[in-house]
This record gives C-alpha cells, structure tokens and sequence, in this order.
C-alpha cells in the first residue's frame, strides 16, 4: 500500500485489538535497524527487538552465537520454532513494518523466504499455526524475493488500504468546529480534491482548523488547495515528493511508468488493471492511480493537477548522451571509417564521386592553343587504303609545316614503312625539329623508322581498374631493354615543353618535383586523394580534362590538304595528328565524357600543363593522409553535435539536409576552384554514422534499462 494511507495506525489499533484477544504482538520497525549493517548484526537486531517486547527468558545473543555454525536463515527459523514458540504459549503476530527498507539490501531474500518456509511448513508442524506475519510497507510481494531464480513470494493475503468515504471522513470534519450543516458542505468541498486519501484529507483539515474561519466557502477551499499543493509548496508536501520518487528516481522503468500513468490519465481508452504487470503495481503501489472495478484511475484531483502532462513531459528521463559521449562515437566512427578507406574498401565510391565532381563543372570555353587534325573515316576512304602511306603523311606535315605552328604531335603509332613514300616522311621527319612522333611502350611497338630518338615520346595511357582514365603518365624510367629509340617523356609533355620554351619557359626538378616556373606538376603518391596503394611509378598526375563540349577545335587531314582552314589556326600552336576514324580506334572512357581516341587525350594532357602554367588554371592536388582525416573527424564531430543538440529525426532530416548540401558544396567548389580533391564519401559515410548512432543512443538506453523488466508492462 502507498504511504500515509494509514498503515501504521491500523497497526497498533490491530495489536490493540489482538491483546484482548489473549494474542501477543511483536511491532518491528526495519527502519530502526537500517541498512549500513552486516548481515549477522540485520538478523540479531530483528531478534533483540522480539526479545525486548515479548522478555524471553533465553539469552538471544548467546544463543545466536552458539548457532554460529549455521547460516543465519537457518538460525532464524530455528529461534522461531525452539525459542519463540517454546517459550510464548499464546498466538504470536509479528508485524514487520517498514518492509520497503530491505529494497535496498541484497541479503533480505533469505529472510522472506524464511517467513515463507515457516507458513509452509504448518502441514507438517502445527505448532506454527500460533505463528503469523503481517508485512507493512510500500513494496508488492514480487520484490521481496527478487532473485529469479527463487520462489517468489507467493503466500499469505494481500490487503490495500483505501480511501474514506464521506462517512468515515466525518470524524476528521467535526475536529472544524462548525455547524453540522456546514461541516458537511466543507467536507464535501475537501473530497472533491482528495477523494478520501486520509493524509490529503486530514491535511487540508487541519490547515482550515489552524486557519480559524467561522465560515468558508467553496472557492476559499479551492484557494487553500492551490496554496498547500501546487506551485513551489508541491515539492514541500512529503507525500507529493514520496509519489514524485515514486514515478521517477524509485521506479523500475521510469519510461513505462510515465507512459503508462498518462495513459491512465488521459483515460482514452480507459487503461484495465493487471495484476502480474510490475508497471502497474508499482502505480498503485505509488498511490497516484487507484483501481476503479477491473480499471485504473487517477486517486485524486489534488494528484492529477500536480501531475499533469507537463510535469510528465518535463520529467521524462533525458537518455540523451553526454556531449563526451557523443564526441567519443564520433571518433570512433571516424576511426572506424578511416581504417576502412586506407585498406581501400571506400575506393570505388570516393572514384565515382570524383568523376561526379568533374562532371558537375561549368563549361570552359576553347583552348584556341591546342588544333586536333583527325583522320577520320571519309578521309580514309578518300585515300583508299588503310594504314595511311607514309606519302600522305608527309604530305600532310609539310602542309602543317607551312603554317609555323609551335609543335606538332605524330599520333601515329608505326615501327615499319607503309610505302609509298617512307623517303619522303624520313626527309620529312630530319627538316622538322618541333615535330614529335609516338611510341607504345606497353605494346612494345618503337616509333616510326627515321625519326630521331630526341623527338618520340611515348603514347602510353594508364587506365584504372573500372575502364576510366583518371591520371596522365608524363614520365618513366629512363631505360627499357630492347628499345633503340626509348623515351622516358611522354607525348604531352614533350609538345608542352616545345611550347613553353618558346615562351621562355622551362622545366626544373626540385626535390623529385617538377617545377614550371612557380607551378608546381603535382606528383601523385601511391595514397593520393581517394587512392590506396597506386601503382605511381614514374611521373603522374591526376586527369584533369577541359570541361565542355567543345574543348578543342578538330578539323579532317582533307581540310588541311586543300587549304580549307585559316592560318591561325595553326600558326604558333600545338598541333596534334590522330585518328579519330570510329572505324579503327577504341573508346576510352574518362571522367567527363567516352573519349572517341587517344589523340583527345593528349590534347588534354598538353592543355592541362599549359593551363596550369599560362593560365593559373588550377592542377588536382589532394590533402596529406593526416589532413584528409582531420577532415574526416571534423564531419563526424559535426554530425554526432547537431545530431545531439537537436535529437528529434525529423529534425536531423531538415538540419542533415543542410548538412549534406554543405558537404558536397564545400567538395565540389573546393575542386573547382582550388584543384583540391576532399575526401567525400567518407566525409559522408561518418556523418550518417554518427548521427545516426547520437540519434537512437536514447533508445539503446531505453531498451537497456526495459531489459531488466522483460515479460512485464
């Protein structure tokens, strides 16, 4: 039964009662033993209060002590039945008030069981019929024996006090010292707020007694009700503070207990009582709700204002995490992720998201620097043979030659001659000092017959794992077995270079890097930006292509050979020959777009170095390891915080939204802008992580504590 219903008064009336009845009574208050003690001195207090009242004629400390070889339980129930029953001839009641206390004790089972084993065992000794227990406090006979694997408390009669009726509050309303006609009325006045709760009750009668009014009405018993129960003075009033512990710091779940109690009193639907529902009964237990025929309701008005759905919404418990809890699964998520990218398992996705990036920049206009004279299908069946002879070869660079362009590149990969003609582009090959042919150094094909070794580069293209060109091999290893005319530069590098130093550029080499005047070639690492473990040999850098439709201007080998194209075209540019039949070249799949030939490639090489030196066009670098996981922490810390400080999902999605667009944004114009290539699926993937293990910590903690109490409400 709930506190202050009267339980120890009905006590000593019950004793009172008993005496005349020639039956001894033993009171023992638990409280006057407490709960800072051992488990002997707990057992040997409950027997010297029963040797104090009854003035047994044994020595009870003796004689506990002479048992000492015997547990204390069994030395509890052999007092009873040798030295209780033995020496008091009458019926023995033994009230053990105050049952709550051993809650806290983690020794109490043995003595529950013990007044358990006692009433059992009345089959087979009858003498312990004169033996009774009446336990008193605010606890249910589940908690008395609390170890599962017991048998539970299952004995003896449960009864619940109630509250009074008019008729039994009329004695409390005499005490007012008014009229009977009016006494009736104020206490009618009085049960509308407390419905009978006997401390409620006899509290609000003898403040309106200390008050000394000679008469009252309704609305000053409201008023007296406001100032004694709610605002401040609530948590003054010790019943209210023992249901308020009750509903929270003392509660087995305090979320069901809440959710359960608003429930009931909101009463929509209206909530039945369930007897084995540890929810339940310990409302009941806490005297807020009351059971009404098979349903629940809340006991009184005076509780129902005080515990409203205010207070139950304020006192929820707040299972959110720690800000060092959440700072602490931020970076553990981070941890987790970044050991994860560096054993390449994000690679794939960072790749992609790169390529979307690149995709996603603005157009750039026409790199008027770079001409491409592609060899196409129609020009192909106009000569009506295939390879090109080596005459129409020369033919078309001593067209080119006429114009003065800067460089031209030969993307013509051929080690024999394909007559007619080989004489002529030989001859044509010495006279052409800014001409650069192409070798294949994977396919082991050597430059075209006659051309000296200083003017072939090679045209080798590194293609990653999924079929995309992302890197430019500018140089390799300065020797290769059977190769006459090996060149360690590639074809872009070497037209750049015959451009640049017409500009009075040049190449430097610092520290393993190259230098063009104050841009830097960044080299790539075999952990650079999303890569892990690239083969980085020679000198790389990463593919960063003209954006656009149109980056170059591509004109037929026949529109050069009869003259249907300007001068300036080709005057004092990079001139690049190529196939770019569909018929005869392969497709190359890049970040922007299907690259139709390889000789598309090499303009894009040679602009991005010349872009980068004239133009300040920026190169892709990548941050070191440690600042791509400093990023990484950062937006994990980002996540688990605004996760945190807003908790709510719905709001997450509106805050994670502005979130992610910030993310991507910062990526994306960090690349556009700077060259620089963050680390963003990663960034990503800790900020789902994060905030998604912040957001559902409240209910792992919730479903935690409901673990302790599974099978119940």
């Amino acid at each position: 039964t709930a506190r202050q219903m009267g339980k120890s008064s009905l006590m000593i009336q019950t004793a009172g009662r008993l005496a005349q009845e020639d039956t001894q009574s033993v009171i023992i208050d638990l409280t006057s033993i407490g709960t800072q003690v051992t488990v002997e001195a707990w057992y040997l207090g409950l027997l010297t209060i029963i040797d104090d009242q009854l003035e047994l004629d044994t020595d009870i400390v003796q004689w506990w002590n002479a048992h000492s070889h015997l547990g204390v339980t069994q030395r509890l129930t052999m007092f009873f039945k040798e030295v209780l029953l033995a020496e008091v001839a009458s019926p023995i009641v033994v009230f053990v008030d105050e049952i709550d206390t051993t809650l806290s004790l983690d020794f109490t089972d043995d003595f529950f069981a013990a007044i358990r084993y006692l009433y059992t065992d009345r089959a087979r000794e009858p003498e312990l019929h004169r033996l009774s227990f009446v336990l008193i406090g605010v606890a249910t006979p589940s908690d008395l024996i609390r170890d599962p694997r017991r048998t539970p408390f299952n004995i003896g009669e449960q009864i619940d006090l109630t509250d009074f009726t008019v008729q039994e509050a009329l004695p409390l309303a005499e005490g007012l010292g008014l009229p009977p006609e009016q006494t009736s009325q104020i206490l009618h006045w009085i049960l509308k707020w407390t419905s009978g709760h006997p401390y409620l009750t006899q509290r609000l009668c003898q403040v309106l007694v200390d008050l000394r009014h000679d008469s009252w009405v309704e609305s000053n018993v409201d008023h007296i009700v406001r100032d004694v129960f709610f605002g401040a003075n609530s948590k003054k009033d010790n019943n209210l503070q023992f249901v308020r512990d009750m509903l929270t710091k003392r509660a087995p779940d305090v979320v069901g207990v809440l959710n359960s109690y608003r429930k009931i009193r909101r009463a929509k639907p209206p909530v039945n009582d369930e007897e084995q529902s540890l929810i339940k009964s310990h409302l009941k237990l806490s005297g807020i709700v009351c059971r009404a025929g098979h349903r629940l309701r809340v006991r009184n008005l005076i509780y129902r204002t005080v515990f409203d759905d205010k207070w139950v919404k304020d006192n929820f418990p707040d299972f959110r995490p720690t800000l060092r809890a959440t700072v602490a699964v931020s970076i553990l998520t981070a941890i987790v992720v970044v050991v994860a990218r560096s054993l390449g398992l994000l690679q794939p996705l960072e790749l992609r998201a790169f390529d979307i990036f690149l995709r996603s920049r603005p157009s750039e206009p026409t790199d008027e620097r770079i001409l491409i004279i592609g060899i196409d299908d129609e020009d192909i069946e106009k000569i009506e043979t295939y390879p090109i002879p080596d005459k129409e070869i020369a033919n078309l660079l001593s067209k080119v030659q006429s114009y003065q362009p800067a460089a031209i590149g030969l993307d013509l990969v051929r080690d024999a001659p394909v007559e007619p003609g080989h004489e002529e582009l030989i001859s044509m090959f010495r006279s052409s000092n800014n001409l650069i042919g192409v070798e294949n150094h994977g396919n082991n094909i050597q430059a075209p017959p006659g051309l000296p070794s200083t003017q072939v580069g090679f045209a080798d293209i590194v293609i990653d794992s999924d079929n995309y060109i992302r890197r430019v091999l500018f140089s390799v290893s300065p020797s290769r077995e059977g190769f006459s005319s090996y060149s360690p530069y590639s074809l872009a590098f070497l037209l750049a270079y015959h451009y640049l130093s017409r500009e009075g550029l040049t190449v430097e080499t610092y520290n393993k890097t190259w230098l063009w005047g104050s841009t830097e070639l960044l080299r790539l690492s075999p952990n650079f930006g999303g890569y892990v473990g690239l083969d980085s040999d020679g000198y790389q850098i990463m593919f960063n292509h003209r954006s656009g439709q149109n980056p170059f201007k591509i004109v037929s080998m026949r529109d050069v050979l009869t003259g249907n194209i300007a001068d300036e075209d080709i005057r004092d540019r990079v001139i690049l020959i190529g196939y770019t039949a569909v018929s005869i070249d392969r497709f190359y799949f890049s970040t922007n777009r299907e690259l139709n030939n390889g000789v598309e490639f090499h303009a894009h090489a040679v602009s991005q170095i010349l872009s980068a030196v004239l133009d300040e066009r920026p190169l892709i670098w990548a941050l070191p390891l440690w600042g791509d996981s400093l990023w990484i922490f950062g937006w994990s810390l980002i996540g688990g915080i605004v996760a945190w400080r807003l908790q709510t999902p719905w709001r997450f999605v509106l805050a994670g939204g502005l979130l992610f667009l910030t993310l991507y944004g910062s990526c994306l114009l960090a690349l556009m802008y700077t060259g620089c290539w963050l680390p963003l699926m990663p960034s990503m993937l800790v900020l789902v992580s994060t905030s998604t293990i912040a957001l559902n910590l409240p209910t792992v903690r919730t479903m935690m504590n409901r673990s302790r109490i599974k099978g119940q409400d």
